[in-house]
């Protein structure tokens, strides 16, 4: 059973190592394909590849690292070691040699995303241990995700900073902060906060109580019993179809102010900082709502106003940088919600889980919460860059009326159709306040 609720400095220590997690979140997503394919001379196509492959290795590396965590009742020491791993694997891949080869690539690429993954998983998990109260469950989530947003725009920000500085020394300069700030702020967790998880019973699953089953066949027990909860499968189809509908606009951002505003790099760069600067300060707000209203009621409400938000881009024309500053502003702003709220609705649906099938699979459950995401992003590339290319945007289609259309559909049009979607899935989800508040009654009654 989860102990008793944590005040806010522990959900404040929690919260740290977000912040040095999310620093190198751009350079390893947007810099460096370009970096290792362009600069350092090793070919956009066989850059591309190995990431591709390395991605998919680190998506099927979720639910293991989130049912390790379970079956050993432990999420502390996956925590560290996953840290202390991707340290290493941060190092190596930012700080290459001088001519790197397609192996070094691959081998420090899966060493960074395998301690990413080893890290966080478990790290998603122990804030849903943290507490078991509705409201204090928002504060941890929203505390965590504030702290990452802090981070990526400490990541956007060191460029500007570093004027006239290399592109080698930008990536190594984000590196040394992250190793530097993650090893304080992971020690720092360590020491502070409790380790839920780590107590008689909490560890014990429907699946580790079958005597004599391997553990290959415990562990795909596990997942295959995950199917009959069904709020948690309606949250996890909510949660990526909503994905889905904010990477579409995030892929696309950087060639919508390029091609469609016609906006220079600069603009670009503030409008990007802009639109997190907003999430970080609507986080706040969307905490203060949620604890008024159920959480589900308020994440539908941030995702109409970023529907509403995005209705205004088709009357934008070229140029009109203040327009698109004020749809950035509530699209960030909804941003906010997307990253606070849904966490803390699956931290109930744990309770739900752990009530409805006497099992405590936690870190199952954010490891495929985990997995989603990174599919959302992955399809959310894999969707609107052939098409935009197929329609020639970057090779002088960006004169085309068709391409730009093309380019407005998949930035606006498509991300409205499917947060309506996740709108009407989630509007009447049962799991309230008062369900959540009875499930965490009885199962105060109950040992497993």
């Amino acid at each position: 059973m989860p102990q008793p609720d944590r005040g806010r400095k522990t959900a404040f220590y929690y919260a740290l190592p977000a912040m040095a997690a999310a620093v190198p979140t751009i350079p390893a997503y947007v810099l460096l394909p370009s970096y290792y394919g362009d600069d350092l001379g090793l070919g956009l196509a066989l850059t591309g590849a190995i990431l591709l492959a390395v991605r998919i290795i680190d998506m099927l590396t979720d639910p293991l690292a989130g049912w390790l965590s379970d079956y050993t009742g432990r999420r502390k020491i996956w925590v560290g070691f996953g840290a202390v791993i991707a340290g290493i694997g941060i190092w190596m891949l930012f700080v290459p040699p001088d001519q790197p080869g397609g192996g070094h690539l691959f081998v420090s690429a899966s060493i960074l995303f395998l301690g990413w993954t080893l890290f966080q998983v478990p790290y998603l998990a122990w804030g849903a241990d943290l507490s078991g109260d509705y409201r204090e469950r928002t504060l941890i989530t929203s505390l965590r995700e504030g702290a990452g947003l802090i981070g990526i725009v400490i990541a956007g920000a060191i460029p500007v900073v570093m004027m006239n500085a290399s592109r080698a020394d930008e990536i190594r300069t984000l590196a040394m902060m992250t190793i530097v700030a993650g090893a304080v702020f992971v020690t720092i967790l360590i020491i502070k906060v409790p380790d839920s998880a780590a107590r008689p019973g909490h560890g014990r699953t429907a699946d580790t109580q079958q005597g004599g089953v391997s553990l290959r066949a415990r562990f795909a027990q596990s997942l295959r019993s995950l199917r009959q909860n069904r709020l948690f499968v309606r949250l996890l189809a909510a949660w990526m179809i909503n994905g889905l509908a904010g990477g579409l606009p995030a892929v696309c951002f950087p060639l919508f102010v390029r091609y469609y505003l016609k906006l220079d790099t600069d603009t670009e760069n503030a409008l990007i900082l802009l639109y997190f600067v907003a999430a970080i300060a609507a986080i706040p707000f969307w905490v203060f709502l949620a604890g008024k209203i159920s959480k589900h009621r308020v994440w539908c409400v941030a995702m109409i106003m970023a529907v509403s938000a995005f209705a205004f881009v088709p009357f934008l024309s070229a140029g009109d940088w203040a327009g698109f500053a004020v749809i950035c502003v509530f699209t960030g702003a909804a941003l906010g919600a997307d990253l606070a709220l849904p966490p803390a609705i699956q931290a109930d649906v744990d309770d739900w889980d752990r009530y409805r099938f006497h099992a405590s699979r936690t870190g199952v459950l954010f490891a495929l919460w985990n997995m989603t995401n990174k599919l959302a992003m992955a399809l959310a590339a894999g969707i609107a860059l052939p098409i935009l290319g197929a329609f020639g945007l970057t090779n002088g289609g960006n004169e085309n009326s068709a391409a730009l259309i093309a380019l407005v559909m998949i930035y606006a049009v498509l991300p409205i159709v499917l947060k309506a979607g996740a709108i009407g899935m989630m509007w009447r989800f049962p799991l309230d306040r008062v369900h959540q508040v009875a499930i965490r009654r009885r199962l105060a009654r109950r040992t497993f």
